[in-house]
């Protein structure tokens, strides 16, 4: 079942910990996938920006099982970075979990910005009108850490909400936006309230100019259940989403997308 104790602790840190753009954070960013075939091979490389100095990074990466198979992770792009820096004994539940440090340079390591740190393969499983968002979080044993090399003592590990993280879609056979994200985009700060919610819960977002959004909202099978498109001027905005328009209680993601931002949220109906 998709709605396993470990997307519970996903959907945890993700809630607690809202992306917000910020300059000189270190950023990590998964693509988001647009029309893809079923049975088809997906790419999803993992970028880093601001990634200066840096000496240790571990994460959790995470999707629906259902909808992806894993197939391999390569083009590794650290010192030292190996295929046993990954365990993979759980992509089968769609976890991957990755710890990744260096004691050789003393300096740490640092990357130019949109440097991917490595590639993740996986095929579409799922079918037509399907999606999983790919996202970065942290399930124990696995605690999200970025170490930053220090002179002459290591300053404390940077924690989820100290980083930027834009986390990824595959959409099978659909499009979440006619336009790529653009490199350097920022993260969409969100904010639902009530969440989890029982009649309704209100999602809220800033806009600084007029944009086209499109609103993707996805069970816990990956199965879309809404979407809609809004052409909005600048300023607060509000949507609505009541327990009516969701199938059964449970476990969904939202994923909103501008032309150059893109946020995702996971969403509990009680």
């Amino acid at each position: 079942m998709f709605l396993s104790s470990r997307w519970v602790w996903a959907f945890i840190f993700l809630l607690g910990f809202p992306t917000l753009h910020a300059q000189k954070k270190v950023t990590f960013i998964l693509p988001i996938v647009n029309n893809v075939n079923p049975g088809a091979v997906v790419n999803m490389p993992v970028k880093v920006v601001n990634f200066d100095s840096i000496a240790g990074v571990q994460f959790v990466l995470q999707w629906n099982p259902d909808v992806l198979n894993y197939l391999a992770v390569l083009n590794f792009n650290l010192p030292g970075l190996v295929s046993n820096n990954f365990n993979t004994n759980e992509t089968s539940e769609g976890i991957l979990r990755f710890s990744w440090s260096t004691a050789n340079v003393r300096a740490g390591v640092s990357l130019p910005d949109s440097s991917a740190i490595f590639l993740i393969k996986f095929s579409a499983k799922g079918q037509n009108g399907q999606g999983t968002p790919v996202i970065f979080t942290e399930i124990p044993p696995t605690a999200f850490e970025v170490t930053k090399a220090g002179n002459p003592f290591t300053p404390p590990p940077l924690r989820m909400e100290d980083c930027v993280l834009h986390h990824g879609y595959v959409a099978i056979g659909f499009a979440v936006h006619t336009e790529e994200l653009p490199e350097g985009s920022s993260s969409l700060l969100v904010q639902t309230s009530p969440n989890p919610f029982t009649d309704r819960t209100v999602v809220t977002f800033d806009l600084s100019s007029a944009e086209e959004v499109d609103m993707v909202l996805s069970d816990a099978t990956g199965r879309i259940v809404k979407t809609q498109h809004y052409a909005l001027p600048a300023g607060r905005h509000g949507i609505e989403i009541a327990a009516s328009q969701l199938p059964q209680r449970g476990f969904y993601f939202l994923l909103l997308r501008t032309r150059s931002q893109s946020s995702i949220q996971p969403l509990v109906r009680l």
